[in-house]
């Protein structure tokens, strides 16, 4: 791939968290080493596991027309830089810019700002449009990884997570004589439900998935069983784009929310859970900003879900 990128991790942070008299999140942050585009996160209440994330990667998925100006587009332009700023002074941010330019793609910029949190590491994604605009749909994978001991080893200098490992779990059951189980779970008509346990990747449009792909199969959604860079095969849709994986224990929770995310899909061996999200609608120099965050903490599923509606208000 060819990128510009930079990363910066804010100075002072163990000296603003002594003014302040704060503790220090549990959370860490830092981009893969000779890895372009990957980073990974490690919580020292939850030693021994490191989990992955890849900003870029694949094709975009594009529908609809380019906006003519951003009252068309619906975006507060000033609003959005105002949060932006607000949140580079988080303590601990680091940021990540790439240059995007690939054939596939219209030229755009975007920087992603992760601040460490007590429960997981907030995001912010600005997507700064080039000449071209991005069409009103433009669906972007954002790859969440919870590789463990068992995947191939250059998988695991990105993520080494035994606890969320679905493969180290399917390994193990499988010396029981066993099938495999899921640990992922998704948000569907108000319950918490499994994601099939299944080698073949699976996944589910959101209410922004169902609209968008309405309008490509003219209203039959039989027409496109399977969506995304690996084709996952569509269940029944859910309710928002929060999709988790509950350690084997059930002691702790790991998963990720975007806004504006269309579907949502797991993948198999690399141990992933993927976020769609929709960063179109961008007239030509235009920028949008999207809000996102990855959990991880000691809880279970009744307790994420509070988290969530608390932070984003149960949007979908």
């Amino acid at each position: 791939m060819k990128s510009r990128w930079s990363v910066w991790l804010f100075a002072g942070i163990a000296a603003a968290l002594a003014a302040d008299g704060q503790a220090s999140p549990p959370i860490t942050v830092e981009m893969v080493p000779g890895r372009n585009g990957f980073a990974r996160f490690e919580n020292r209440e939850h030693a021994g596991n490191r989990i992955g994330y890849r900003f870029h990667e694949h094709k975009p998925m594009v529908e609809g027309a380019v906006p003519r100006d951003a009252q068309e587009a619906g975006i507060d332009v000033q609003k959005e830089l105002a949060l932006v700023r607000a949140f580079e002074t988080r303590r601990g941010v680091v940021r990540y810019e790439l240059e995007v330019k690939e054939k596939e793609w219209a030229p755009q910029k975007w920087t992603f700002l992760l601040a460490p949190a007590a429960d997981g590491i907030e995001m912010l994604l600005q997507v700064e449009a080039r000449e071209t605009g991005l069409n009103s749909y433009y669906g972007v994978q954002q790859c969440f990884r919870m590789s463990g001991a068992t995947n191939e080893g250059w998988r695991q200098e990105v993520a080494r997570t035994p606890a969320f490992s679905e493969f180290d779990w399917w390994k193990a059951l499988e010396s029981e004589g066993k099938g495999p189980a899921s640990m992922t779970h998704v948000l569907r008509l108000g319950n918490w439900e499994e994601l099939p346990a299944r080698k073949e990747t699976v996944g589910a449009r959101t209410p922004l998935g169902v609209q968008v792909d309405r309008r490509l199969s003219g209203g039959d959604l039989a027409k496109i069983p399977k969506v995304g860079p690996y084709e996952a095969l569509m269940l029944a849709a859910v309710d928002s784009g929060l999709i988790t994986r509950v350690s084997r224990d059930g002691d702790w929770i790991s998963g990720i929310y975007w806004e504006r995310t269309s579907h949502v899909t797991d993948h198999h061996p690399a141990d992933c859970l993927h976020a769609i999200l929709n960063i179109g609608g961008i007239p030509a120099g235009g920028t949008r900003v999207l809000r996102g965050k990855i959990y991880w903490f000691r809880g279970g599923l009744d307790e994420l879900r509070k988290r969530w509606k608390q932070e984003f208000g149960g949007s979908r």
